[in-house]
C-alpha cells in the first residue's frame, strides 16, 4: 500500500500517528525509501522503510464512517473473560496486538466489565490503560477530535453498555 505525506496512520504497537515525510536513504544506486511517522502521543518518530509498511501492520487510520461501529461494540455486552489470568491477559494481549479498532474496542469493553466482576490483576490493568489510549488515539484521529473527546465517547458507551444490560438483569 502507497502512502502519502499527511495520511493518517495506525502503527500496531505504538498508535496513532501522521506520515510527516519520506526520506531517502542509502547510496543514490540503491537507496531505501523511509516514512517518517509522528506518533504524538508517545512522542515518538518513527522511520519505516516503505516496503515493510504492511510487513509491522502499519495501516490507514480508520474513516469516520466506522466510528459509530466502534462505539456499538462498546456498548453491546461483553464477551466472559477466562478466571485465569494468564489465559485472560494472552487473549486480550493478542487483540492489542492487531492494532484494529474494533479489537481494541472489544479489550476495551470486555475488561471494564471483568472489572465489574472480579479484581483486575496489575497487567489486567496495564492491557485496559493500554487499549484505551490505542482506541481514543484512533478514534480522535479519524473524527478530528482530541484524545479527551474520544475518551468521553469510549466511557459514554460503556456506561451506556453497563446500564442496558444492569436494566435487563
Amino acid at each position: 500500500m502507497q502512502f502519502s505525506v499527511n495520511d493518517k496512520v495506525i502503527h500496531p504497537a505504538h498508535g496513532a500517528g501522521r506520515i510527516t515525510g519520506i526520506e531517502q536513504r542509502g547510496q543514490v544506486s540503491d537507496s531505501t525509501s523511509y516514512y517518517v511517522i509522528e506518533i504524538p502521543a508517545q512522542r515518538l518518530t518513527l522511520r519505516v522503510p516503505s516496503q515493510r509498511m504492511e510487513q509491522n501492520g502499519i495501516r490507514p487510520v480508520m474513516a469516520p464512517a466506522k466510528l459509530p461501529g466502534v462505539l456499538a461494540r462498546l456498548r453491546s455486552p461483553a464477551d466472559l473473560l477466562p478466571d485465569n489470568p494468564g489465559e485472560r491477559q494472552d487473549g486480550m494481549g493478542q487483540k492489542l496486538d492487531t492494532g484494529r479498532a474494533l479489537q481494541l474496542a472489544e479489550v476495551v469493553r470486555d475488561l471494564t466489565w471483568h472489572r465489574r466482576r472480579a479484581h483486575l490483576t496489575k497487567r489486567d490493568t496495564d492491557l485496559l490503560n493500554r487499549g484505551r489510549a490505542l482506541l481514543a488515539a484512533e478514534m480522535a484521529l479519524a473524527s478530528d477530535t482530541g484524545i479527551a473527546e474520544a475518551t468521553r465517547a469510549i466511557d459514554a458507551a460503556l456506561a451506556a453498555g453497563m446500564e442496558s444490560s444492569a436494566a435487563q438483569e
